[in-house]
């Protein structure tokens, strides 16, 4: 059997980011991810910069070429 993976998605809101903070010391293996729809407001890479820092861990950013218009 192959290597079992946590993973978290966030969106940039409010319920997403309190769950990775209550998740950091409960499981940390955890691995964060945030797919760009490219319609975010640019605060919201701010904040995950932020949040990011406090995880101490990077959080994946994916579709960063492929937005939702594509």
């Amino acid at each position: 059997m192959g290597q079992t993976r946590h993973l978290l998605g966030l969106s940039g809101g409010k319920d997403s980011s309190a769950l990775a903070v209550y998740m950091r010391d409960k499981v940390p293996e955890m691995e964060y991810f945030f797919t760009d729809t490219g319609k975010e407001l640019p605060e919201t890479y701010g904040f995950l910069d932020r949040l990011e820092a406090f995880l101490g861990k990077p959080i994946a950013r994916l579709n960063v070429e492929r937005d939702f218009d594509h």
